[in-house]
């Protein structure tokens, strides 16, 4: 698609469902089309949608051997429930050895360099061979977000597709009970966005979708949806 093409299809899924929106994807990018999931919190709207229109390409989900066992479990559990096919992917450095090599408290000393390693590296070879890339990113999840389109371009790599990008957190939780589909085992401990267990911490009341991501740090973005140009 052309810039002027891709502006113009955008705001014209502007009005469109989230459906309508992912269909419009899969229809256009067939099995170019990237789909990762983190299943956390809130992951489960994004699945559901993928599981009606696109059960038939795979969900890429990145194990990067920091994750609490509580995702684990929820996202076998979506797969039964949800008949979804997933891709496990995982750094090339197993955690342990990652570790020795790094040092125990890396995450804390350097967690950008921990996220490069262990998130964004290990998805690469799929970002190569894709043309657009799904995901779940919503504009009211914090200030980087704020402003992301339908259909994201970039200079670098695929197109940024985000079929949710318009919904709220309240219309999130009313499309998992209208489809009973379970929320992440920690939601309920007010851990409101999930990633590793060494960077994700519960939400104070009042405070922000992801304010648990970090806390104490400037970091806001683990990078996999930050890494690549925006044009």
């Amino acid at each position: 698609m052309t810039e002027l093409d891709l502006t113009t299809a955008s705001e014209r899924l502007e009005g469109a469902t989230p459906e309508e929106r992912l269909a419009f994807a899969v229809d256009r990018w067939g099995d170019r089309l990237l789909f990762t999931s983190s299943f956390g919190a809130g992951s489960g709207v994004m699945l559901h949608l993928w599981s009606q229109v696109a059960r038939h390409l795979p969900v890429v989900f990145i194990d990067t051997g920091f994750l609490f066992d509580e995702t684990i479990t929820y996202r076998d559990r979506l797969v039964q429930q949800l008949r979804l096919r997933v891709e496990i992917v995982r750094p090339e450095v197993p955690r342990d050895e990652f570790l020795w090599e790094h040092g125990a408290d890396v995450m804390g000393r350097d967690p950008d360099f921990c996220c490069a390693r262990n998130k964004v590296a290990p998805l690469r070879p799929y970002l190569r061979r894709s043309l657009a890339w799904v995901s779940g990113v919503r504009r009211d999840q914090g200030s980087t977000r704020a402003k992301v389109l339908i259909l994201q371009p970039t200079a670098d790599g695929p197109i940024e597709v985000h079929p949710i990008a318009s919904m709220t957190a309240a219309e999130v939780e009313e499309y998992l009970r209208a489809h009973a589909i379970p929320e992440h085992p920690l939601r309920a401990k007010r851990f409101l966005s999930i990633g590793c267990w060494p960077c994700t911490h519960p939400v104070p009341e009042g405070a922000g979708e992801r304010a648990g991501r970090w806390a104490g740090t400037a970091k806001t973005e683990c990078g996999l949806h930050t890494h690549l140009k925006r044009v």
